[in-house]
């Protein structure tokens, strides 16, 4: 490190929104993707202070320098019906690395925990061996065989525009088939084993907390796919998204359009709250899936992965020094 001066961690402040954008910038030119970068200081701010806020951010401070952060916000985990954090980005400049990021997520562990969050979660390019074996040292899993879907631009008005018919939004009385469908649908693939989720506790989250939102598809009454759903956001874009946790359609019901019903109904929920993508998961072995999301214009990145941590993990990091 080149500066004498220690480091702290802090809440963001409006004050550093000029800093935040900057280290933005510094990030994707390390991903090697700085024509992506297309928002604004003034977005993020409004995102992150004003009236539309919807994200937090955590600050490596030295000397009254942003030399590090970490914007992170909350999303939902099905398969424990609890709340969990998302976290979009992490860096911190190359002449202050050494205990820095290990800081920064120790207070995000710490804050997950405060706000009751039974997941961390992130993403890494696969190419980036050193962070991911920073990540899988501190005790994060990195998932191989998932990717990132995305549609954004031109391919989201697109899917909005699709024909859609027998969604509804759910309510607290669809509950039991809201969690035997999600219940079919981690059992597809293939972690049934993991789930702990409850009908009260998804209630109380869907229903009375906001935490996420879920769409259905009937047919003759039938409750018979669904779309749960959460906020997302793009530092990149300075623009919130939504991103679906759970899409499942019974298997009998294949085929039938209920599925690009679904992903229809909420590229229209993006573009209607001003919103710059729509994501989900997908498994690389459901190549039925992926030519699917392919074919409604969705680009499936070949090079990201997913990051979790649970229990214990969490708050084996929590417990980790907040100082470089």
């Amino acid at each position: 490190m080149t500066s004498s001066h220690p480091i702290s961690i802090r809440a963001a402040v409006p004050a550093d929104v000029s800093a935040l954008f900057g280290l933005i910038r510094a990030l994707a030119d390390y991903e090697q993707l700085a024509h992506a970068v297309t928002g604004s200081a003034e977005a993020l701010g409004e995102h992150l202070f004003g009236e539309s806020a919807c994200i937090q951010a955590i600050v490596a401070d030295s000397a009254g320098q942003a030399v590090g952060f970490a914007l992170f916000f909350v999303n939902y985990s099905t398969s424990m019906t609890q709340p969990g954090l998302y976290l979009e980005d992490l860096f911190v400049l190359p002449e202050y690395r050494g205990g820095v990021g290990k800081a920064l997520l120790s207070r995000l562990a710490q804050i997950a925990l405060a706000q009751g969050c039974g997941r961390l979660e992130w993403s890494v390019l696969d190419w980036n061996a050193p962070a991911i074996g920073f990540y899988q040292r501190i005790g994060a899993e990195v998932i191989e065989n998932a990717r990132i879907c995305r549609v954004a631009g031109v391919e989201l008005s697109q899917l909005a525009a699709l024909s859609q018919s027998d969604l509804r939004p759910g309510t607290a009385a669809d509950i039991p088939d809201i969690l035997r469908l999600i219940k079919a649908n981690i059992q597809h693939d293939g972690g049934l084993e993991k789930f702990t989720g409850t009908e009260s506790t998804m209630a109380q989250h869907l229903f009375e907390q906001a935490h996420a939102e879920v769409v259905l598809a009937e047919r003759a009454g039938q409750i018979v796919g669904l779309a749960l759903y959460n906020l997302t956001y793009s530092t990149f874009l300075t623009q919130p998204g939504l991103f679906v946790e759970d899409l499942f359609v019974q298997p009998e019901y294949r085929s039938q359009g209920i599925g690009t019903a679904l992903l229809s109904h909420l590229a229209q929920q993006v573009t209607a709250r001003g919103y710059g993508r729509l994501e989900w998961g997908v498994r690389v072995w459901n190549e039925r899936a992926v030519a699917f999301y392919q074919r409604l214009g969705a680009t499936v990145l070949p090079d990201w992965r997913f990051c979790q941590m649970f229990e214990p993990e969490i708050t084996a990091l929590a417990n980790l020094t907040n100082s470089a």
